[in-house]
């Protein structure tokens, strides 16, 4: 099977295709990536309308590229901008009515159990107790564990977008 995997973060937009059977190894067939910097077009907590204008132009050339690519199936998850952005159900609405693709939001748990299961898949078994850390954009996603789901999944607000807009103000930055 042909899959299109959409990942829409506080900074980038990628899209993975890759070809899967179950119990294999994927193999990525292609991947593309365009940065919105979602997180920097957040005012008052909303995410603005030029951002979601952004992210709607790019949702639907990555589903064009999909569909050239053949693929069966897109997969389409938000994570950390989209998931701290209080008009988040209105711009996902607005997402499925332009381009059709369901984006769906990712809690950060969830986000990092997926990045735990990812992670485990690769290395397998032999690897012993895991322990995942995932710098996002906007969130940093912690998970342990030595089976197949981990023990801990969490997420936390530390992203190196938004440590950098909040800590390191001007350029170059302070000493302090």
């Amino acid at each position: 099977m042909r899959l299109g995997v959409l990942d829409v973060g506080s900074n980038t937009v990628h899209l993975l295709v890759v070809d899967a059977h179950r119990g294999g190894h994927p193999d990525p067939m292609r991947s593309e990536k365009t940065q919105l910097r979602l997180a920097e077009q957040i005012e008052a907590g909303r995410l603005t309308g030029a951002g979601t204008n952004r992210l709607v132009r790019a949702v639907a050339r990555a589903k064009a590229t999909a569909a050239l690519a053949g693929c069966d199936e897109l997969l389409a998850f938000a994570t950390s901008a989209l998931r701290d952005a209080e008009n988040s159900p209105a711009v996902l609405a607005r997402v499925r009515a332009e381009t059709g693709v369901d984006l769906q939001l990712l809690s950060g748990q969830d986000e990092a159990r997926y990045t735990f299961l990812a992670v485990r898949r690769w290395y397998g078994w032999s690897a012993g107790r895991l322990l995942v850390l995932d710098i996002g954009g906007g969130s940093l996603e912690l998970a342990t564990g030595r089976d197949e789901d981990p023990d801990v999944a969490l997420s936390v607000p530390l992203g190196a977008g938004r440590l950098t807009r909040q800590r390191l103000t001007g350029d170059p930055p302070r000493a302090a």
